[in-house]
């Protein structure tokens, strides 16, 4: 039972304390969706250089060049190799990356 000397929480204190969680929350919440799209992209690319690492060391000996697309999780990749630049490119999202030989 509450005396008379003992309150509970008021409207506007309780409306203050929702204010500043939903203040919080509204801060925060666009810097998860930046992480979890970073993210994302950074696991495409280390699949795309997995699939890479795979394809040439399967095809070093044959020294040629080649083309290989493969599709993963509705994802595609597209990896190409070309000895005559001694280029190694993988394409996966409309984001390329290549390796070149310095």
């Amino acid at each position: 039972m509450l005396r008379n000397n003992e309150r509970g929480f008021t409207l506007a204190e309780s409306l203050l304390s929702l204010m500043i969680i939903v203040m919080l929350a509204a801060s925060v919440l666009p810097l998860m969706v930046q992480m979890t799209g970073q993210s994302k992209a950074l696991w495409e690319r280390q699949k795309g250089m997995r699939f890479l690492y795979e394809e040439s060391g399967k095809r070093l000996l044959e020294r040629k060049d080649f083309q290989v697309v493969y599709e993963e999780e509705g994802e595609k990749y597209d990896i190409s190799w070309e000895t005559t630049k001694a280029a190694a490119c993988f394409k996966v999202s409309g984001q390329a990356s290549c390796i070149n030989k310095q």
